[in-house]
Order: structure tokens, then C-alpha cells, then sequence
């Protein structure tokens, strides 16, 4: 019995798949360790963008390197500097910064949940941006080829169409708004915000 044992462990498919093994897990150690060191350099990167926000000095956008391998320091980072570029009141920069994190954030492999939060989130940005731009074409058009069938897509645009006076377009989106499974103060809110023609 031990002589058939060690005939085994003789046997070059033993000695085979043991090496395979072995290099196997040497293999997913080394990639292992380079995806940990490319995370590491992304989160530099992110930091000495984010250090430079901190400086009073104005930030030119085209000196600031925003490619980054992990979408998510893509979609901060651009984020923080269109927050910033907004509290300049620089409304067209910041347009520019949330329809690119916007449009990324369509295109990605993010999970689906995730993904209509953050995608709601930036659509109703740059609706209101639409709005303080007082560009009625981009909000528009934002509104037809990205419909979202939720109530805060329906109440911002309607929000948009009233401050365009297109109130007809803008009573429609109130009302289906209301559709949804709301509370009645919610129902009530969005009633408020109706235009009365």
C-alpha cells in the first residue's frame, strides 16, 4: 500500500498538477499585489488633485490629469471640482464636469441600483444648471433621451418646463409625478408647484 502511494507521488500528472497549483497561486499572488499597487497610485493621484483644490489659487482644468483606471476617483473628482466650480458661480464649467460624470456613468458597469441613484442624481444637476444657464435646448433635450420613470425625474422637469413657461409640458410631468406611490405631503408639494393656466 505505501509502495502504491509513493508510485503516486512519483506519477508526472501528480507532479504536474502540484506545480500547476503552485504557480497558479504564485500567479494570483503577483497580480494580486500589482492591482493592490495600482490602487495605491490612483488614490495618490486623487489626493494631490484634491490637495490642490485646497489652494486658494484658481484651478485651471486642462493642467489637471482626470483619467483614472477606477471610475469611481473619475466620478469624485470631477464631482468635487464642479462643486467648486459652482460655488464660483462658473455654472457652464460645471455643466461641462456633471454631463461628462453623467455620461460616464451611463456608459460604466456600475451595478443597477447604484447606478439610477448616481444617474438621477447628476440628471437633475444638470437640469437645474440647464436652468441657471438659461439654456432651455441642453435641459430639453437631457429631458427627452434620458427619461427615468421615477418622481424626481418628472417633478425636476417639470420644475425646468415652468421655468420656461411651457407650462402645459410642465403640468404633464407634475401629474406624473403624482402618479407614483407617494405620501399625500408629497402629492401635496408637487401640487403647489403646479402652474395654474
Amino acid at each position: 500500500m505505501v509502495d502504491r502511494i509513493l508510485d503516486f507521488l512519483k506519477n508526472k500528472y501528480f507532479i504536474g498538477a502540484v506545480v500547476a497549483v503552485f504557480l497558479g497561486i504564485l500567479i494570483n499572488s503577483v497580480v494580486s499585489y500589482m492591482q493592490g499597487k495600482a490602487n495605491e497610485e490612483e488614490f495618490k493621484k486623487f489626493q494631490e488633485i484634491n490637495n490642490s483644490l485646497s489652494s486658494e489659487n484658481s484651478i485651471n482644468l486642462e493642467d489637471i490629469d482626470f483619467e483614472f483606471d477606477s471610475i469611481g476617483f473619475e466620478i469624485i473628482t470631477k464631482s468635487v471640482f464642479a462643486k467648486k466650480a459652482l460655488d464660483e458661480r462658473n455654472f457652464s464649467e460645471a455643466f461641462m464636469l456633471f454631463e461628462d460624470v453623467f455620461f460616464k456613468i451611463k456608459d460604466s458597469s456600475i451595478s443597477k441600483d447604484t447606478k439610477e441613484v448616481l444617474l438621477e442624481q447628476y440628471y437633475e444637476n444638470l437640469i437645474r444648471l440647464s436652468m441657471e444657464l438659461d439654456d432651455f435646448n441642453k435641459g430639453d433635450s437631457l429631458i427627452k433621451e434620458n427619461k427615468i420613470e421615477t418622481v424626481r425625474y418628472h417633478d425636476v422637469a417639470g420644475d425646468f418646463y415652468k421655468h420656461f413657461q411651457e407650462n402645459e409640458i410642465a403640468i404633464y410631468h407634475y401629474d406624473q409625478a403624482m402618479l407614483f406611490d407617494i405620501d399625500e405631503s408629497q402629492k401635496n408639494l408637487i401640487k403647489l408647484k403646479k402652474p395654474i393656466i
